[in-house]
């Protein structure tokens, strides 16, 4: 019991002396470990802001705040709830709790579990770990811990819903690491850049716009830089000259000459034209091919040649 009292002091503390904006409809309470509490009550609270919601300060009354430590003791969320529902001067809460333990390293392991309680609904429960945990990877932890639990079922929020080829990639939301893909969090209504990087591939960057209540899917590919699509230059190439041999082949049957005998010489190119186009249709359908097929080829190309009377086209490879 001694324990208990000491462990609620501090906290009431904190919640008098949080510098959240008033006039707003969210209120914080942290407990847990004492020297980590203003810390994760900054955490939590900044996250909120960025999202759109307003802050009261001490949305509890003191004695309220404790008895609410006295119904998560005895693990009863139903005590919670009722309480809140009854004494809070906000329509939300979050009630947050951390726990501190050090790890072989001399380094500090840090257990977030945090609780979303609104009026006429059901409370919702997230919990994150950090290992070995320094400042950034609590502010991380701490940002996806807010993301899942402002994202079940919130109303006042939307969800990006986003996936990308291949998986695994780092996402970073309005200048901030959010996690990997694939990912669900949960944003503030409204326009958001996202960036989507892995090794070896080119950062993909889009903008999206959220809406309250719903889900925004976004998919990405990424591709290797400098890497204009994943067919090479090889198919544009054989489709190119496929088209100019093509029309060449047109221009020549067109303006082949017909023998009246009118003259003593006359241009019979028709035969020369045929060929031409034939090839021309032929290279091009290879370039198409190899277009839609995704295939390369670094050692080989369409070999056309144009001889009096004729034409052909073969495939060429060096060795």
């Amino acid at each position: 019991m001694i324990r208990r009292t000491l462990l609620i002091l501090p906290l009431v503390i904190v919640a008098w002396t949080s510098s959240a904006r008033a006039g707003g409809d969210v209120g914080v309470v942290v407990t847990g470990d004492t020297t980590m509490q203003p810390q994760v009550l900054a955490l939590v609270e900044g996250w909120l802001r960025a999202h759109g919601h307003q802050l009261v300060a001490s949305p509890l009354p003191p004695e309220s705040t404790n008895k609410l430590i006295d119904c998560f003791v005895m693990e009863d969320t139903g005590c919670a709830r009722k309480l809140i529902e009854a004494q809070a001067k906000t329509s939300t809460v979050v009630f947050a709790r951390v726990e501190v333990a050090d790890n072989a390293g001399g380094m500090r392991d840090v257990t977030m579990t945090a609780y979303w309680f609104e009026r006429g609904s059901d409370p919702v429960a997230e919990k994150r770990s950090c290992e070995k945990c320094t400042d950034g990877t609590l502010r991380t932890t701490n940002d996806a811990l807010m993301s899942a639990l402002a994202g079940s079922g919130r109303k006042t929020v939307g969800q990006l819903v986003l996936s990308s080829t291949p998986a695994g990639a780092h996402v970073t939301i309005d200048g901030a690491a959010s996690g990997v893909t694939p990912l669900e969090i949960a944003l503030a209504p409204g326009a958001h850049q996202v960036i989507v990087s892995a090794d070896g591939r080119a950062d993909a960057t889009r903008s999206v716009t959220i809406v309250q209540g719903e889900s925004t899917p976004l998919a990405i590919s990424l591709h290797a830089p400098g890497a204009g699509s994943r067919h090479g230059k090889l198919p544009a190439v054989a489709i190119g000259v496929g088209g100019a041999l093509l029309l060449t082949g047109v221009i020549l049957y067109a303006t082949s000459e017909t023998d009246t005998g009118e003259k003593f010489e006359y241009r019979d190119t028709r035969a020369l034209g045929i060929g031409v186009a034939v090839s021309g249709l032929a290279v091009a359908s290879v370039g198409a091919y190899l277009w839609f097929t995704g295939k390369r080829s670094t050692d080989s190309a369409p070999a056309v040649a144009v001889v009096p009377g004729g034409a052909y086209v073969g495939w060429g490879r060096s060795f």
